[in-house]
Formats: structure tokens, C-alpha cells, sequence
């Protein structure tokens, strides 16, 4: 996952600061079977987080109607929690990311540059998959994970 660590950190901080007043909250409605508008409880937004979270889209949700209604404790609570499931990712991600950076602080400012230059042009999959097939590897994934980081870190 691009920048893993920093967004779950990111998050995190966000989640701190996400309500004003720590004491008040969002009034929502009772629910009954004739309201339009639906409520929405702590599960809601984590599950909100989670789906955000597998989809690379990390980012603070507190003013989102399907987490506004929570406490800034409670939200900064969900956001811990799907963190806390997450750590082991986290971990591995930032591990990885650290190994290629090393790598491309080993590698001069020309070459670099080139290698931006084709990652722009020809885009991180096709890039990724040559690096697969020039190591032999049938599983492309990695390799496309380091490029895409690379281009949005590096380059």
C-alpha cells in the first residue's frame, strides 16, 4: 500500500483533531420504520474505514454522515481499532518501503531520472511486469507495488 505508515499516522492525527467539541455530539435521529434518513453507530464507521482502507483511499471520515454522529473519543476509538487490525500490513508496508528507498538512494541522479522518465511514459504496470519477467518471477505484484511507489514517492 502507497505510504501505508504515514496515512494510518496521518489518519490518526486527523481523527484527533476531526471534532471541535469533544463533549458534544451529532444528534441523529431515532430510528424508526418511517424515517428516510439513516442512522449510523460506530460499527458503520469503521466499516466505512475498512472499505476506504482496502481501497488505498485513507483519509479522515469524521465529518462523513455515516461517522458525524460519533464523539471525537469514539471516532479516534474506530480509528484505532481498524488500525490495530491493520498493524501487521502496516509493518510489512513500511519494512518495504524502507528497503526500496534504500535502493534508490543507491542509484545516481541520472539513472533516477530515467527510471522516471519510463515509468511515466510507459506507465508502472508495464514496467513492473518487465521487472518480473527479467527475474523470472510469474507474480508480478511486488514489482508493481515498488514502481508505483517509486513514481509517486520518487518521482
Amino acid at each position: 500500500m502507497r505510504r501505508t505508515a504515514i496515512a494510518a499516522t496521518a489518519l490518526l492525527l486527523a481523527a484527533t483533531a476531526a471534532c471541535s467539541n469533544p463533549e458534544t455530539r451529532a444528534s441523529t435521529p431515532s430510528p424508526t420504520t418511517a424515517s428516510a434518513t439513516p442512522t449510523y453507530d460506530e460499527h458503520d464507521c469503521r466499516a466505512l474505514l475498512e472499505r476506504n482502507y482496502d481501497e488505498e483511499n485513507v483519509h479522515d471520515v469524521s465529518s462523513s454522515p455515516v461517522c458525524a454522529g460519533l464523539t471525537r473519543d469514539e471516532y479516534v476509538d474506530v480509528v484505532g481499532e481498524v488500525l490495530k487490525g491493520r498493524a501487521d500490513e502496516i509493518l510489512d508496508d513500511a519494512g518495504q518501503h524502507v528497503v526500496w528507498d534504500e535502493a534508490w538512494d543507491a542509484t545516481d541522479a541520472d539513472q533516477q531520472e530515467l527510471v522516471c522518465d519510463r515509468i511515466q511514459q510507459d506507465g508502472a504496470e508495464t514496467v513492473g511486469q518487465e521487472m518480473a519477467d527479467e527475474t523470472g518471477d510469474n507474480d508480478a505484484t511486488e514489482e508493481i507495488k515498488m514502481v508505483k511507489y517509486f513514481l509517486e514517492e520518487k518521482c
